[in-house]
């Protein structure tokens, strides 16, 4: 049997980064930020105290490089689903929406995570600015496809920013009610309801129901949940 080739130093490094940041979001999620410490993220990363020193001078520079992994992580995912949609703005529109139900974005430890970053974000500005960011750049894009179909449509009534803020609150309303409700992982449901308001709101754009789409690749990174 062919063995695998020896990783590299610069490779080691990153994945040993890399297992630090997985254990990170995964004891956030579970234990919150109180009580995550340096010597259980080494734990749960399966790596020694002096490893997380060498990668992270400090807890609080650990905690926002696992922030900013998180918020690279959903851009890239979002990116891609953006790139393999079709065309139109209602595609588009469709396809990014339904990035907050894909693997890995849709795990417990992931949406446990950024609800507890999005808790600490007020009296943390490097937690703000990042959350911010993100922010900033998806309801914009939300905004110009709902103004693109609304125009397309004739829907004089509804106002695009309107419309994207709520579309993007029931996401996040949905997100959730997967992780309070200890026996909701349906994630096929969470789709349908998006489907469902998408096809209310704009139904010469959305006039049937469409079988849900396949899961859009595969993850980002190696920052599996445990």
């Amino acid at each position: 049997m062919l063995q695998s080739a020896p990783l590299s130093r610069a490779e080691g490094k990153q994945r040993s980064r890399q297992k630090l940041l997985t254990a990170t979001i995964n004891s956030i999620a579970k234990r919150g930020f109180a009580d995550t410490t340096l010597a259980r993220v080494a734990e749960g990363a399966g790596l020694s105290r002096g490893i997380v020193n060498f990668h992270f001078r400090s807890k609080d520079a650990l905690f926002l490089e696992a922030l900013k992994f998180l918020s690279r992580e959903y851009q890239a995912v979002w990116a891609r689903a953006f790139d393999e949609a079709g065309p139109s703005a209602a595609e588009k529109l469709e396809a990014v929406l339904m990035v907050d139900f894909e693997p890995p974005i849709s795990s417990r430890n992931r949406i446990a995570a950024w609800f507890a970053f999005y808790g600490e974000a007020k009296s943390r500005p490097t937690y703000m600015a990042t959350c911010t960011e993100r922010d900033d750049v998806l309801y914009d894009a939300l905004g110009e496809f709902c103004r693109t179909i609304i125009e397309d449509g004739g829907y004089r009534n509804l106002e695009p920013e309107r419309v994207a803020e709520g579309l993007s609150a029931m996401a996040d309303g949905l997100w959730l009610d997967l992780l309070i409700s200890p026996h909701n992982s349906d994630l096929e449901k969470s789709k349908k309801t998006i489907g469902t308001f998408l096809r209310t709101l704009f139904p010469k754009h959305f006039p049937i129901a469409k079988p849900i789409a396949k899961p859009i690749g595969k993850s980002i990174g190696k920052c599996a949940d445990d």
